[in-house]
């Protein structure tokens, strides 16, 4: 079965994450860079997620789930290996229509988390469906490798002269992007740094206007 690929906005939103063991941590390392607000619940937790809790960056229940944790939530992952609990999350969850991901039991889960690469607002994500972790963790380390760090710095740059841009005219915006978006500009960012690649875009519009 295919899945629907998307990129979920969490800014501000409520997130509960039952259970705050290693699987845990992970998962709140990666909603913290999505500004998510995360609700961890668990009787114990690691001293990291402890120290993120007294830090006031999530909130820390110490205590098991309860039903009334999914009030407000728009997103529950849960970390656990109680398989009952794991049902009952599932099963809660849908009834309120909330996305549920239940680690590592595919049948229970509404979405599955992929493999990410990162280079700053450039993110691939890779998914086998939930069928081979290890696998999408492979095509991860192999696309880490040719996906260059200058990505992320011209992401940034052409939002910043994105208005600019889509004032020429269409054709002229083409032959633009053609420019930016290459091997040639990458490396000239990697060489030249960030300054000068912004002159040179500012240039190319300049001409192009």
């Amino acid at each position: 079965m295919k899945f629907y690929p998307l990129f979920l906005n969490l800014k501000d939103r409520s997130v509960l994450l039952v259970g705050a063991g290693e699987i845990g941590l992970q998962k709140i390392r990666a909603l913290l860079e999505c500004q998510a607000r995360i609700h961890v619940v668990s009787p114990d937790a690691l001293p990291d997620i402890q120290a993120l809790a007294k830090e006031e960056r999530i909130r820390w229940s110490m205590r098991g789930y309860e039903t009334a944790d999914l009030e407000g939530v728009v997103v529950t992952i849960a970390a656990t290996d109680d398989r009952a609990l794991q049902e009952r999350i599932a099963a809660e969850c849908r009834r309120r229509k909330i996305l549920v991901n239940i680690v590592d039991v595919p049948p229970l889960c509404d979405f599955y988390a992929a493999s990410v690469v990162s280079r700053g607002d450039v993110q691939i994500a890779i998914s086998t469906g939930g069928a081979a972790p290890a696998l999408a963790k492979y095509l991860r380390q192999k696309v880490e490798t040719v996906l260059a760090p200058e990505m992320a710095e011209l992401v940034r740059l052409v939002q910043g002269l994105r208005p600019a841009v889509l004032q020429l005219p269409k054709e002229k915006r083409s032959s633009l992007w053609n420019a930016i978006v290459s091997d040639a500009f990458l490396e000239q960012i990697k060489r030249e740094g960030s300054e000068r690649a912004e002159a040179q875009i500012k240039k190319w519009i300049e001409d192009r206007a």
